[in-house]
């Protein structure tokens, strides 16, 4: 029997002690229990079950963030009181800029509104992009940190970095808040590469179903753990090929493929890499909308670090090719007051870099 119902029922046996009276019939305990059931029934009381949790990605189905989502919410549950049912649902829509503003502005902030978002989106304000205070907002934890890529289908005449100065790449992206757009933008403006983005695309499947059909030669921006664990096949059969990674340390599986630091031929443009390259610590970050109180917050994070070091949950993602590296809420708030902190002058360059200027 659920713990609630056995609260529940002994709430009744102490209203029916008290209902007993000398009269023969309510002196029955069987019958005082039945009247106590009856006064202090679910339907005239509040409910004790708890309430189902809804966990938002801001992105299609079938995405990485839709993966690590459905990780999560199928073990988070057990690690909170009540063990509530984790209800997973999709929010698409400029690149989690819709979803970020519904947990703003609308979600609940009593912990049943929780959501994982495009790790980009943060950093937006920092970029004069977004309106949001990113300190207020509940940052629960990160699932994973990464290294992104740039690839090129097979049958693109890409082949390295170097091509891109005098080739054109064509590369897909569902947005200009993506790392699909921003890192390609980056690289031209910087580098002096000869990307094109076309945005548009609603999620990594729809670009990738572009890519198989020649409709771009690739992208600039795929977590290289996600290419592994959902395109395993790609890597397998050389369907594509890996051009540039992005990320602070290189992956030693990706040791021949040159870094973005490798790149930089001066500080500034090492800092900018590195401003576009931290937020990838981040990985697939999870979140609950801003005036919460300290306590539910903590009580959600706690949640969220015993859930990602549950062995059921490790397995999970074993048997899903989905790598886990989580941090936590106090992490990924630390992580953003530091990048939130670099020199302003630092910071107007790289946007502008973001968007090929």
């Amino acid at each position: 029997m659920p713990a609630y119902w056995l609260r529940w029922w002994a709430k009744a046996r102490k209203t029916a002690a008290r209902l007993t009276c000398s009269c023969s019939a309510f002196a029955h305990p069987t019958i005082a229990v039945a009247l106590a059931i009856t006064i202090t029934s679910p339907a005239t009381a509040q409910d004790p079950r708890p309430k189902d949790v809804n966990l938002y990605v801001g992105s299609g189905a079938g995405g990485p963030y839709d993966a690590y989502a459905r990780l999560v919410g199928r073990h988070l549950g057990k690690h909170l009181p009540g063990q509530p049912t984790i209800v997973v649902q999709n929010m698409p829509g400029a690149s989690g800029r819709r979803l970020i503003n519904f947990m703003i502005n609308v979600a609940p902030k009593d912990g049943s509104a929780i959501a994982t978002i495009q790790r980009g989106v943060p950093f937006e304000p920092l970029m004069g992009e977004g309106q949001f205070d990113v300190g207020k907002i509940a940052w629960i934890g990160n699932a994973n940190n990464e290294t992104n890529v740039c690839m090129a289908w097979h049958a693109s005449p890409v082949r390295s970095i170097e091509d891109v100065r005098t080739h054109t790449m064509v590369v897909g992206s569902s947005g200009p808040a993506s790392t699909d757009s921003i890192y390609p933008n980056v690289l031209n403006a910087l580098h002096g590469m000869k990307f094109k983005v076309v945005e548009g695309y609603k999620s990594a499947t729809e670009t990738h179903i572009a890519m198989e059909r020649g409709e771009v030669d690739g992208r600039c921006g795929i977590s290289f753990d996600t290419l592994q664990s959902l395109n395993a096949d790609w890597l397998r059969d050389k369907k594509v090929r890996m051009v540039l990674q992005i990320g602070l340390d290189k992956l030693p599986e990706l040791a021949s493929v040159p870094s973005v630091f490798d790149l930089a031929a001066s500080e500034e443009n090492r800092q900018i890499w590195a401003l576009w390259a931290a937020p990838l610590k981040m990985g697939r970050p999870f979140f609950a909308p801003p005036g919460m109180p300290a306590a539910r917050v903590d009580l959600l994070r706690r949640a969220f670090d015993a859930t990602m070091a549950d062995p059921e949950l490790r397995a999970d993602a074993r048997r899903m090719n989905l790598a886990v590296e989580s941090s936590s809420g106090e992490q990924v708030a630390t992580l953003l007051r530091q990048i939130y902190a670099t020199p302003k002058a630092v910071v107007e360059r790289a946007a502008a870099a973001s968007k090929g200027r």
